[in-house]
């Protein structure tokens, strides 16, 4: 499922939300870093609920929750959706039901093939071991050739049961690019989380920066796009929304950004 039509009424009480360039403040940002406080004490208040959706793997998301630090999520969707965690017996699990659906959504084909198809394509190199996972296979390349790599990805990739996405990273000016099972992105991790943890996807909202968020802002969610958001991600999320018949009033363009842009967002919405 990649996107649900939202139900009017139904009051928010659920942040989710992408870290780098969005949640966490942007460095030397005073702003960012009080209203990264304010969030946080926000969300120790019950009635309110906090997931990490990143392209982080897991070990990341808890250094930055140490160092920088941030508040404790209820739930984290890692590696742009591949992995969901959640608290057991007061430590992290991976959500060992979603990555068994993941799996039936491979039919059989492991990354090794995946790599194979996709050996060869000039300026595409996988990247470091600890971005990649059983079920994601990730790549970079220089920002300027995204595009065209991206179509040829998805040419090698037509008859296998895999997809990709792809996203500038801002911090490294490079172009980044997921190739993950079935129609699996961050949107597809967190609709199912909402579904399978009796959580209604219409109490989410979902605040993002960069094109790796697209699908989740696009969703059906209360949606914001922080200031320092990748150049033209506002305008393609309004326009997928229409498209699918989502209301207008789910998109939130903040003025300000990263941290300050989700706190904006989040009052704009009326979770705090």
């Amino acid at each position: 499922m990649e996107y649900f039509n939202p139900q009017a009424g139904i009051r928010p009480t659920v942040l989710a939300t992408d870290l780098d360039g969005t949640f966490i403040p942007l460095p030397g940002n005073t702003d960012n870093q009080a209203a990264l406080v304010e969030l946080t004490a926000q969300f120790r208040s019950p009635g309110r609920k906090l997931i990490f959706a990143t392209g982080r793997h897991f070990e990341s998301v808890v250094e930055a929750m140490r160092d920088i630090p941030l508040p404790e999520p209820d739930w984290m969707i890692c590696d742009v959706g591949s992995r969901i965690m959640q608290q057991q017996d007061g430590s992290w699990q991976e959500l060992a039901t979603y990555r068994e659906h993941l799996h039936e959504l491979t039919g059989g084909i492991a990354r090794g093939e995946v790599e194979a198809a996709l050996a060869g394509i000039e300026g595409l190199s996988l990247q470091v071991p600890e971005h990649q996972t059983e079920l994601k296979v990730s790549y970079q390349c220089e920002s300027a050739y995204l595009e065209p790599i991206l179509a040829e990805v998805a040419t090698r990739l037509e008859q296998m049961p895999y997809t990709r996405m792809g996203s500038l990273d801002p911090f490294l000016n490079c172009g980044l690019i997921d190739v993950m099972p079935g129609p699996v992105s961050k949107a597809y991790a967190l609709l199912w989380l909402a579904t399978h943890a009796s959580a209604a996807p219409d109490a989410i909202i979902y605040a993002g920066d960069s094109g790796n968020d697209l699908a989740a802002l696009a969703a059906g969610f209360r949606a914001i796009v922080v200031a320092n958001a990748s150049s033209g991600l506002a305008g393609k999320v309004a326009v997928l929304q229409q498209e699918r018949g989502i209301p207008a009033d789910h998109l939130y363009q903040a003025q300000s950004e990263a941290s300050s842009g989700v706190l904006e967002g989040c009052r704009h919405y009326g979770l705090f």
